[in-house]
């Protein structure tokens, strides 16, 4: 293993590094609309039908025809209900109206459409009993899109409100980019698989369940390879053996400087490092190497520090190899420290935290450490802290990221 380089890449630069040395990897196929969520776009996506594919009432109420040269408010009522799905056979002539629901079709002759409740109905006529509707209550053909019209463009990552759009334009199947298959592989002599119960001298596997459903819900499919002790030659013949059979690995643990760092030191002799060790707090010892042409990324072994970086810098990554036309930011927002904290410049740090939308501030775990378990589930997001900033007093504004943008 070569001589590392022990100075800390800072994220910026990190994320500079990998935007443009990542490439998009996937194959493309078609999918079922009612399959298509979290799945990236392999093309643009165009309207195959007007919406609304014809004009129709917004209300219910009463279509009329009024004339613009007389000033009567009211109505020789037609006979008949205008429905959904009936295509109306009525013209109507000046001052006359009829019975409409919403989202049927309107008739022809309608200048507007007026509600229900600001009408009566007596010997056959239709009486405004007020007059206060700006609108005229038609929707439109094609008002909200027109066929042809680019509704959501190649790279895309398809979310759950963008099927009405998918389905109401016409389009039942969607053209994606195949998941990316990713190797799971976590590592360490202490680790157990079992959950059931616990042996002396072993700790719970805490990162192949959570990591595997995290990939999971981004769209990828995961490939679990289990746990490796810690053994160079057993690394490297789990790595080679499924080298065809995956896109991309992702590990824990063995990511550091020590005797017993088995993927650093892997990765740094048979593989092109890309980054090491990152200027953030949890997560510094975070490795990204290229294998051949699969892409390694190595995340640390504390649970808390590879949730951390797997949500900060393996959900864009990732992203980007699969397709992602943009790189992937979560939505955050300012809001008022509930507490005091030092921090060292030259580095970003993510805190754990809670929000409370009652009082309008954010509080932060009382203990650091990246083996904290329970800190995950009590916390409901991150704040980012940048790398200029160190003191930070109640009442700062700082940057909440809800966990739920991550997923």
């Amino acid at each position: 293993m070569s001589s590392p380089n022990f100075q800390l890449i800072p994220l910026s630069k990190l994320f500079s590094s990998l935007k443009a040395e990542l490439k998009s990897l996937p194959k493309e196929t078609r999918v079922s609309v009612d399959t298509c969520v979290n799945r990236i776009l392999s093309k643009d996506i165009f309207a195959e039908y007007d919406n609304p594919p014809f004009d129709n009432s917004a209300v219910d109420g009463f279509a009329l025809n009024e004339d613009s040269k007389s000033a009567t408010k009211n109505f020789f009522l037609r006979k008949g209900l205008l429905k959904p799905g009936v295509e109306p056979n009525v013209i109507l002539k000046k001052n006359e109206g009829i019975k409409i629901l919403t989202g049927a079709p309107i008739p022809r002759g309608t200048t507007r459409i007026i509600f229900k409740e600001n009408t009566k109905e007596q010997n056959q006529k239709i009486y405004f009993t007020q007059d206060d509707d700006k609108e005229n209550n038609v929707r439109l053909k094609g008002e909200d899109f027109k066929k042809g019209d680019l509704l959501f463009e190649k790279g895309s990552q398809i979310r759950l409100p963008d099927l009405s759009a998918l389905i109401g334009s016409g389009n039942s199947y969607v053209p994606i980019f195949k998941p990316l298959k990713v190797g799971l592989i976590t590592t360490g002599n202490e680790l157990s698989s079992n959950i059931d119960g616990q042996s002396s001298g072993f700790i719970f596997d805490t990162n192949l369940i959570p990591l595997k459903t995290l990939l999971e819900n981004w769209g990828h499919s995961v490939i679990n390879l289990g746990a490796v002790g810690d053994n160079l030659d057993l690394l490297r013949d789990k790595i080679h053996d499924n080298v065809e059979l995956v896109d991309v690995f992702v590990t824990t643990g063995g990511v550091s400087t020590g005797q017993e760092d088995f993927v650093s030191q892997f990765l740094n002799k048979e593989g092109k490092v890309i980054n090491w060790r990152i200027a953030i707090k949890p997560g510094r010892p975070f490795i990204c190497a290229k294998l051949k042409t699969k892409y390694v990324f190595g995340l640390p072994g504390n649970p808390v520090a590879a949730f951390i970086c797997a949500l900060v810098i393996l959900r864009p990554a990732l992203g980007r190899i699969g397709g992602e036309k943009n790189w992937f930011k979560p939505f955050s927002f300012k809001t008022k420290a509930n507490f005091m904290k030092y921090k060292r410049s030259g580095r970003v740090e993510f805190l754990r935290a809670k929000f409370d939308q009652e009082k309008g501030f954010v509080s932060i775990y009382p203990f650091e450490g990246s083996g904290r378990l329970s800190s995950l589930s009590w916390s409901d997001g991150l704040i980012e802290l940048s790398e200029g900033e160190q003191n930070i007093e109640k009442g700062d504004l700082v940057d909440f990221i809800p966990y739920e943008s991550f997923f």
